[in-house]
């Protein structure tokens, strides 16, 4: 019998791998890859979507790095605070409501299959949380500091 891998590097606790991954000796000692890490989390996130009951704080958080967007970003999408979504994401065994529930769903359904105005909304969020992030970088030009370019 195979030895399933327990993967919580996707931040669920109870995915596990049949196959699809080897162990490997590192300089740091024993480490592990995937095959197709996009279509496994791509996987995982179709099972999510179409589990019959509600998300709990782990899925939340599991969705939105698949959507690779802020806190506040997915709170602004789905019609909740940046609050709540935090909330969320650090209780990871409790239901989050029902709305928001169904929320994300459609929402990351959507993009998922490549709805134009979804995802532009989704690069949108992206975009303004990258732009929320920027380093301001400086340098001393002699005559003093001033922002690089």
């Amino acid at each position: 019998m195979t030895k399933l891998y327990h993967y919580t590097e996707c931040g669920l606790d109870y995915i596990y791998l049949k196959d699809g991954f080897r162990y490997h000796e590192t300089p740091y000692g024993k480490g592990v890859s995937f095959d197709d890490p996009d279509g496994l989390h791509d996987a995982i996130a179709r099972t999510v979507l179409a589990m019959p009951r509600q998300l709990k704080g782990q899925e939340v958080r599991f969705l939105r790095s698949m959507l690779g967007v802020s806190q506040t970003s997915l709170a602004t999408a789905i019609g909740t605070t940046r609050p709540s979504v935090a909330r969320w994401e650090g209780d990871a065994d409790k239901n989050i409501p029902g709305t928001a529930d169904r929320a994300l769903r459609m929402f990351y359904a959507l993009q998922a299959l490549g709805h134009k105005e979804t995802n532009r909304l989704v690069n949108r969020l992206q975009d303004m949380d990258e732009a929320e992030h920027t380093k301001a970088v400086f340098t001393d030009t002699g005559d003093g500091w001033k922002r690089a370019a």
